[in-house]
């Protein structure tokens, strides 16, 4: 994404290369995800500690500040911008990140208002897509102009930030990373047992029952296929009510939350996704890397990485039938669905931790002007 009006990469490469000497306060909730956003940033800064809410693992190249686990979950959030707050009082730092606005970001630009540290802040979907437009939409709107640096996964989010008055040099993409030496192409050909996949939070903004809507229209039109949903959460129990009131149970499997979806994108022929609202989503990256054709609704920043026919099917709406209707085109034409799997891998160049830690070296750079 080049951002309008900011400084060119070729202009900040020379501060963004000497950023190794920066140490940086990480505030973070995101647990299991602290290592795929936060490991690519250790890498290229000269020190980062983290101070952490129910961390997962330790990164090797960051200092970790764990929060008690002293009562409920709410409780240890407050207790998290405490140990923040003697964090940055105890060590100097060059700037503190973040990711979410809420509550992160805001604990971010508190320490900025005590301690002066510039402030990083790592847009998330809700962030635009429900927070600055739901009635209270000023105060995150006049909140993002208050970090130093904001970081988007895509386009659309950076056009946006700008019409609320952010400053376009202070907005840097940042590569939703994957692994991609974990995703990548099988190295033989094998045998799909599933035509279509769903890989995703059973969740209203993700909208399952789309998808369900879709493959019900496939059986109305008696066409042959078997598909799967991935994921877990509050709709799983509706999702399955539904497949069993259309008879679509022999159809659709839900094996429910698994730690690596890998499994299913190589037993799958093509991705579908149903969202309402979406940033740059993880799970149609790992699906494309691995091979797999996306067929995607045109939300968040999805058109910077899927054409329409190249590398994947952008539909028109989320009608099911508009879903429907692609999802046929890729059980009619499988030569065109295999060509767009094949593009499709080409993301691998664009969203590996490498590119992320590059990221980082612009954000940091930025941090510092």
């Amino acid at each position: 994404m080049t951002k309008s009006g900011s400084a060119t990469e070729s202009e900040t490469s020379g501060d963004a290369n000497a950023v190794d000497d920066r140490r940086v306060l990480v505030v973070t909730g995101l647990s299991h995800k602290n290592e795929r956003h936060y490991g690519p940033l250790a890498d290229v800064a000269g020190e980062t500690t983290m101070v952490c809410l129910d961390p997962t693992g330790d990164l090797e190249s960051a200092r970790t500040v764990r929060v008690p686990e002293i009562g409920p979950r709410i409780v240890r959030v407050f207790l998290l911008f405490f140990l923040a707050l003697y964090e940055g009082y105890r060590n100097d730092y060059d700037g503190v990140a973040s990711i979410s606005l809420v509550p992160y970001g805001c604990y971010a630009l508190a320490l900025k208002a005590i301690y002066g540290y510039p402030a990083h802040l790592g847009i998330i979907g809700i962030d635009l897509d429900h927070h600055a437009e739901q009635w209270y939409g000023a105060v995150p709107q006049w909140l993002f102009r208050r970090f130093d640096a904001v970081s988007v996964p895509g386009s659309s989010h950076a056009e946006r930030l700008v019409r609320f008055g952010v400053p376009p040099d202070r907005i840097e993409r940042l590569t939703n990373a994957i692994d991609v030496d974990t995703y990548r192409p099988p190295e033989r050909a094998v045998e799909s047992d599933y035509e279509f996949v769903w890989v995703g939070r059973f969740s209203a903004e993700k909208d399952p029952l789309r998808f369900v809507d879709a493959v019900a229209e496939l059986e109305a039109a008696d066409r042959e296929f078997r598909a799967v949903m991935v994921g877990d959460g509050p709709l799983r129990s509706v999702v399955v009510e539904e497949l069993d009131a259309r008879g679509l149970s022999d159809r659709v499997d839900c094996p429910g939350w698994v730690d690596e979806p890998l499994e299913y994108y190589r037993r799958s022929a093509a991705f579908v996704l149903t969202s309402e609202r979406d940033a740059l989503p993880l799970v149609m990256l790992e699906a494309m890397a691995t091979g797999l054709p996306a067929i995607v609704p045109p939300v968040g920043s999805i058109p910077d990485v899927v054409t329409d026919g190249e590398n994947g099917i952008v539909v028109a709406d989320r009608e099911p039938a508009t879903v429907a209707a692609a999802m046929e085109r890729c059980l009619d034409e499988p030569a065109f669905r295999r060509s767009l799997g094949a593009a499709a891998t080409a993301v691998r160049d664009d969203v590996s931790l490498e590119r992320a830690s590059e990221d980082w070296r612009r954000i940091l750079a930025t941090l510092e002007r």
